[in-house]
This record gives C-alpha cells, structure tokens and sequence, in this order.
C-alpha cells in the first residue's frame, strides 16, 4: 500500500488505482460465495428438495393489451347472468379398497335387538364392513410329535416310529423363521432398531430381553450373509451398473486407541437397473482403492456423479466406460437460479425437453431400440443447441459466479453426460441408486450409527437385499420367512436362486400350486 502525498507521480497512482480494483474484485468474490453458501445452507434445512424445473410459456405468450378508454355500456344490451348450481361431487370409487378388503379374514358379528318382541319376523339386514386391526401379537405354535412302538414279529426287536422334528433355523432358538424375518424387516426396512422392538414388545405383553434380540439378529443376518456372494456376482455380471457412496458413521472401541470413537465409513451401492438388483458394500474410506477391489473384474459402463474418484478407476481398467448423471448436472443450473436467472432458467428448460422425451418413452413403454432412435432424433438437437449456449456464455462470467461453476461441470463432462444417447439400455441419470440409497438415510436419522466395522458389513448385506427386494416388488416379510427356513439346506451351488430377482419365480409358483 503507498501513501497518498503531494509529490506522488502518475506509475504510482495507477499503481495504487490497480490495487484497489484488485481489492474490490477480492471482496465481491468473497461475498459471493458467503452468499451462495448461506443459500445453499437455507435451502438444505428449509427449502424444497425437488430439482424438477417446470416453464410456465402461458405466461410469456400472453399478449393483453389495455384499452385506453373504457367500453360503453348500456343497460339494455347487458346480457342476463345465470347462476347454475354446481354439480354434486362424484362419490369416491371404492372398487379398488372393495378389491383390497376381499382379500382379508372375515370375522363375523350379529347384533340383535335386544328384547325381540315376540311375533317378530325378520324381513332383511344390513351389512356395515369395519377395518380393524390388531397390535402385533406373539404366540406359541406347540408341535406335538406322537412316537410309535413296532415289534417285530418274533418279538426280539423294537423299532420307534416318529414324524421328523421341525428344524430350527438357529441352534437352539426358541424363535421361528417369521418372527426373526419381521425382527429383520422392522430393523432394516422400516428402520426400527432393536430397543425400540423390544419396548413393543413388552408393551404387547412379551418380555424379550433385549440382548437376546441383538443375538437372534446377528445370527440370523450371519445365516443369510452366503446370498451376499452370488447377488455381487450377478451385479458385477451385468455390463451397465450405477456407482453411488453414501457415508455412515461407525462406533469404534477396541479397535481405536480411544474409546468410543466415531469413524466415518462409507456403503458404495452398486445398482443394475436392468436386472433390478443392488448391491452393498462397505468401505472404511471414500477413496480410490475403495472401489478398485470390486470392479477390478467389471467390463462395461459405469454411470456416476462427478466425484474424481471414478474417473482415475476407469482410466486405470480400460474395459470400464465411465459415463455421467445428468440430474446432477441439472442441479448445477439449479443452484445458479437465485443468481443468475434469465440463464439458469434458459439451461433448465432445455434439460426439462431431454427428460420430457424420456418420460414419453417410458409411458410408450418403447422398447430399448426404439428409445435409442427417439433419442438420435429429438434429444441430440436440444443437446447441441445447449451445447453452443454453453461455450458461448461461459465467455462473459466471472469466474466465481454460480453460473460459471455450473457450466464449467457441464462443459468437462459434456461427452459422458451425452453418452446415454447411444444406448436405449441407458439412464440419462443416476437416480435409480439414488432411490436406493434414500432408505439408507432415513435408517441414519433413527440408529445414528453402526456399532462396528462388522455391523457396518452386516447393514450392507441386509441393506442390498432388502432394496433387491423392492425393486422386484416383493414382500421381504414373506422372502426372508420361506429364505430362512430353507437356506440351511439348500445347495450352496443354487444360492442364487434364493435372491429376491430369482425367487419370485421360482417359489411363489410352487407356494401357488400347493395352495390349489
């Protein structure tokens, strides 16, 4: 800094002039950001989630014009007004409950009237349909075993006849296949942890120590960690999945020098959207050699965020194509809105078309040949137009602005965010992992955090087949009581038939026939 006197010449003044430019530019840049990160803060704790961008043209091709003067009006040529009652709104249509309620146990009840006067003839009733329930309930089912004594017929030897035992799915365990498939499902589905069970529990009148809760857990999730081996397989078989990581914090105690130390890990989904399978695998970090171990055998397409990590593992395995998300490019333009808004709402109208065309296809129920020509046809010249736009714009912003971060993250992706284009069999985004990854932070809010580096593996295992689960539309109560009670026995060369993808055809016919 120089200081301002008389004698000062014309080099130093500029000098100084150039200075004070420079610190301005400084202070504006660090105001922006402060700004762009207090936004962001806002929106995350009170602002809306959804990113989906809706233009409203009606608006913008408006053309109303106000007279300058008032029309005249007179009395006599005023047209009567008419008020007409509105119709009455039409009764909701129950045929789709009635459909659901045949479907359930019917429990009967009559009600008299009480005295009923002698000579009374009944001419009628009248049926009213309650739906009822009732608390998740325990019961004993005691299976009796008769034993049979058969003499010989020269009386020197007996033989003892008796049915077979129930097979017990955990050594010498009180609790039947459906009651650790529902422990299971309220832990890992509608993420109930285990002390809350046991509370319900006592409340409906059962006891169950809470430890032996948390024993017939790990058993029971250690008895179905062999499924974890072919669902990766299947997974890592398919030549297109989505790579995704979300963080999970674990409890260390005797593996950290202090106790009770917090470790941010990591669950990496893999999801194949074709095949509807996911795949969990827990990581102690979020780097490179983190995923490296899984997909060192994957030859295909991976479609991933922009995290840099992804990048340097395709270019180290040449038979891995990396390919992008579009809605997190979207986001971009998003975020930009508040700031920069004639561009931000120029961006997000041209992503709003590509994903317009997308979700014409899927109601079409086009197959994937055809999505591919629609793509070639409609969406590479929305592509290209934003493409021009881009490399346009990016010249006159300055370079922390919310809008320059946005196209810049375009513009170094551009040939992986337009790659879907060529491939029917493609997602323009990421979101399919995504979806599968939500259940996993609802499941952060209500048990905080794993209790191990063992547990955080646990919850990845039951974590892949629940969601397997759901995309395959199956009911994992129902799954997990008919896995438990077979996997014992079933061949470890067909475990593969007891994932969710596979068992829904294979067993709920058999389950059908026997019914018939």
């Amino acid at each position: 800094m120089i200081e301002l006197t008389e004698d000062i010449d014309k080099q130093d003044l500029l000098v100084y002039c150039r200075h004070l430019k420079q610190s301005h530019e400084e202070l504006k840049e660090q105001y922006l950001k402060m700004e762009v990160m207090m936004h962001k803060m806002l929106q995350m704790t009170f602002g809306s989630k959804s990113e989906r961008f809706i233009p409203n043209t009606a608006q913008l091709s408006l053309d109303i014009q106000i007279p300058q003067e008032p029309a005249s009006c007179k009395i006599a040529e005023a047209k009567k007004v008419s008020y007409v009652k509105p119709a009455e709104p039409k009764k909701r249509d129950l045929s789709e409950m009635g459909k659901y309620l045949e479907k359930l146990p019917h429990f009967y009840e009559t009600r008299e009237p009480d005295p009923i006067p002698e000579g009374a003839i009944r001419i009628g009733e009248e049926k009213h349909e309650l739906l009822e329930c009732t608390p998740g309930k325990l019961f004993v089912r005691v299976v009796v075993i008769p034993k049979y004594k058969l003499p010989s017929k020269d009386n020197t030897t007996t033989t003892i006849i008796e049915a077979p035992a129930p097979e017990k799915p955990l050594f010498k365990c009180i609790a039947a296949p459906s009651v650790l498939a529902q422990i299971l499902v309220d832990k890992y589905c509608d993420h109930l942890p285990l002390y809350r069970q046991a509370k319900r529990f006592e409340r409906n009148g059962v006891s169950l120590p809470y430890n032996t809760i948390v024993e017939w857990t790990a058993k029971t999730v250690d008895l179905l960690s062999p499924l974890h081996i072919p669902l990766k397989k299947q997974i890592l078989g398919s030549g297109y999945i989505h790579v995704d990581e979300t963080r999970l914090k674990v409890l260390l105690g005797k593996e950290s020098q202090k106790s009770k130390k917090l470790h941010d890990g990591f669950l990496w989904g893999y999801n194949d959207s074709i095949n509807k399978l996911v795949f969990f695998d827990y990581q102690p970090g979020r780097g490179e050699k983190c995923t490296e171990g899984i997909l060192k055998n994957f030859s295909g397409i991976i479609q991933t965020d922009g995290w840099h990590v992804y990048e340097k593992v395709a270019a180290k395995q040449k038979e891995i194509t990396q390919i992008c998300c579009l809605a997190h490019a979207r986001r971009k333009f998003t975020e930009a809105l508040p700031y920069d808004k004639e561009r931000a709402e120029y961006a997000l109208t041209k992503f709003n078309a590509l994903y317009e065309i997308e979700r014409n296809c899927k109601k079409d129920e086009l197959p994937y040949e055809q999505i591919a020509q629609v793509r070639q046809d409609k969406a590479i010249p929305i592509l290209n137009e934003l493409h021009k736009w881009m490399l346009n714009e990016i010249k006159s912003l300055l370079p922390s602005s919310p809008m320059m971060s946005a196209l810049r993250y375009n513009l170094e992706r551009w040939d992986r965010l337009v790659y879907y284009v060529n491939d029917g069999k493609l997602q323009p985004d990421n979101n399919c992992i995504e979806r599968s990854i939500r259940p996993i932070a609802v499941g952060r809010k209500n048990f905080l955090f794993a209790g191990s580096h063992k547990g955080a593996e646990r919850l990845a295992m039951m974590y892949s087949l629940m969601c397997t689960c759901s995309m395959n539309n199956i009911n994992p109560t129902e799954w997990l009581t008919d896995v438990i009670t077979r996997i014992n026995n079933y061949p470890m060369n067909k475990l593969h038939e007891l994932l969710p993808n596979n068992w829904k055809s294979s067993f709920q016919e058999t389950k059908i026939t026997e019914a018939n």
